[in-house]
């Protein structure tokens, strides 16, 4: 369990920046750039992680300029905000891209949307450090961009199993890429669990939001384990022991 109710907590991005905290210290970088949404766990993280390590932080944030929680956050540990629209955010994942924010910030490292890439899965694999794996047949996790499930994969092997909040048939050619050495193959990938869209709940999802916390003590993310529990609980098809991944990260849950 990743995030234990705690606003603050930075469920799996933290494993996922230590990959890139150890190049930037490699390559001598002074800076930390990177990209996501005004409520973006991967940017709240990668704002107060780098306060922590004093390097510089900047987050090129998805749409027009307005204050959120987690932007405010950003800004009081140091980060320098900037605001792009749609057109250039969906651009994000193109070397122009990165090429146009490096020659800005010239001594910064570029780490892609939500610390994924090769860099973000080396720190994954310590999530599950401590535990005896060796009980369990199967192992859960939601997927956003892939790179924790890529961390994992090695590790675990055909007993891990991902499921996705959006359907994308792109998706799994994606976290090929973070991991070269892995077969497209071999990415077990289940989108029975993405319901109407990314982030977009139903009544009955709320109501189990609710109970979760009441009767388990645990707040459940609205944007990926929320939807991911409540199918499990309603699944009836599993059988064996099943180890859930939450993956954690509450910065959508915020007012």
């Amino acid at each position: 369990m990743l995030d234990l109710c705690r606003i603050d907590s930075f469920g799996n991005k933290r494993f996922k920046l230590e990959g890139f905290l150890l190049e930037a210290q490699r390559q001598g970088n002074t800076a930390l750039i990177s990209v996501g949404g005004n409520r973006s766990n991967h940017l709240h993280a990668l704002a107060n992680i780098g306060q922590e390590v004093n390097l510089t932080t900047i987050g090129i944030v998805r749409g027009e300029e307005i204050s959120t929680p987690t932007l405010d956050d950003c800004k009081a540990k140091g980060m320098i905000l900037h605001f792009i629209s749609r057109n250039e955010f969906n651009e994000r994942h193109s070397s122009a891209f990165k090429k146009s924010w490096l020659k800005r910030y010239p001594r910064a490292l570029f780490i892609p949307e939500g610390g994924s890439g090769f860099l973000g899965t080396l720190g994954v694999v310590n999530i599950l450090s401590g535990i005896n794996l060796s009980v369990y047949n199967r192992l859960v996790l939601p997927v956003g961009s892939g790179g924790t499930y890529m961390g994992l994969s090695e590790l675990v092997g055909d007993r891990l199993w991902g499921y996705p909040m959006v359907r994308d048939a792109s998706l799994p050619k994606r976290m090929q890429d973070f991991l070269p050495t892995a077969n497209l193959s071999d990415i077990q990938l289940d989108y029975s669990a993405a319901g109407r869209g990314f982030a977009k709940l139903r009544p009955e999802d709320l109501k189990f939001q609710h109970y979760f916390l009441e009767e388990i003590g645990v707040l459940l993310d609205k944007t990926y384990n929320l939807k991911l529990a409540r199918h499990l609980f309603q699944d009836e098809s599993w059988s064996g022991h099943w180890l859930w991944i939450n993956t954690g990260g509450l910065q959508a849950d915020r007012d």
